[in-house]
């Protein structure tokens, strides 16, 4: 029994604006794929950014690479590796 009110304890210890015992979906090698489209082309990143946000990356490197590449594209400057590795941080 005491396993069972363990079980029931740990329900509620999920944030509740996700349902139990769910996470939401990570795909790494989806959010590279993506962040290698926008700077091989920067026109990518327009098909994406109505609905794309910095917040839906799961990698906090890939965030920030997706905010400095939006940073650039929006201010009408090319977005490339050699680019974001000048950004200003």
């Amino acid at each position: 029994m005491a396993a069972v009110e363990h079980l029931q304890d740990r329900r509620f210890a999920v944030a509740p604006s996700e349902p139990a015992g769910r996470a939401p979906p990570q795909n790494i090698e989806a959010e590279q794929a993506l962040l290698g489209a926008i700077l091989v082309n920067n026109d990518a990143f327009d098909r994406v950014s109505d609905f794309l946000k910095p917040d839906h990356f799961s990698e906090e490197l890939h965030r920030r690479i997706y905010e400095v590449a939006a940073q650039l594209i929006r201010a009408g400057k090319i977005a490339t590796p050699v680019t974001l590795k000048t950004f200003p941080r």
